[in-house]
Order: structure tokens, then C-alpha cells, then sequence
């Protein structure tokens, strides 16, 4: 339930996998029940007891990660040196 707290906590949206084997896909909350988890998805709101989920994956959108900066490279200019 890592994954589940960590994508409540960064807003990301999960894919879940109950142990029926039905899978849905929405962004987590949690309510007033610590045994509880609400997946808002398209189709609605629906809860969940912790115990019916069998796997959880987090969906990061690349977006939100950081991207390396490109280093900066000064132009190259046509120089005379005299000694």
C-alpha cells in the first residue's frame, strides 16, 4: 500500500487491480475510514476496502519530473592571439 499513499500524496493517478481481477484506473483520496480509499475515475467515484486491492501502480506523468538542464556553451569566436 506504499504506491496507494504515495500517489494520494502527489496526486498521481493509479491503476488498481482487485482481487476479483476487475482493474480501474482514477486519482486516490482517502476518507474518514483508514480501512477505505475512494478512486475518482470518469465513470464516477467508487470506494474500496484496502483488503479487496491486490496490486497498485502509480501513473507519473513525465511532465512533472524534473528535466536535466542542457549545459550552456559560450559560441565560439574567431580570436587572434599576438605574442
Amino acid at each position: 500500500m506504499h504506491e496507494l499513499k504515495m500517489a494520494v500524496t502527489l496526486e498521481q493517478e493509479v491503476v488498481i487491480i482487485l482481487n476479483s481481477g476487475d482493474t480501474m484506473k482514477g486519482l486516490p483520496k482517502w476518507g474518514a475510514d483508514p480501512k477505505k480509499v475512494q478512486l475518482r475515475t470518469v465513470e464516477g467515484s467508487f470506494w474500496f476496502l484496502l483488503e479487496e486491492i491486490a496490486h497498485v501502480t502509480r501513473i507519473i506523468p513525465i511532465e512533472k519530473i524534473e528535466k536535466p538542464r542542457q549545459k550552456k556553451t559560450q559560441a565560439k569566436r574567431d580570436r587572434t592571439y599576438r605574442v
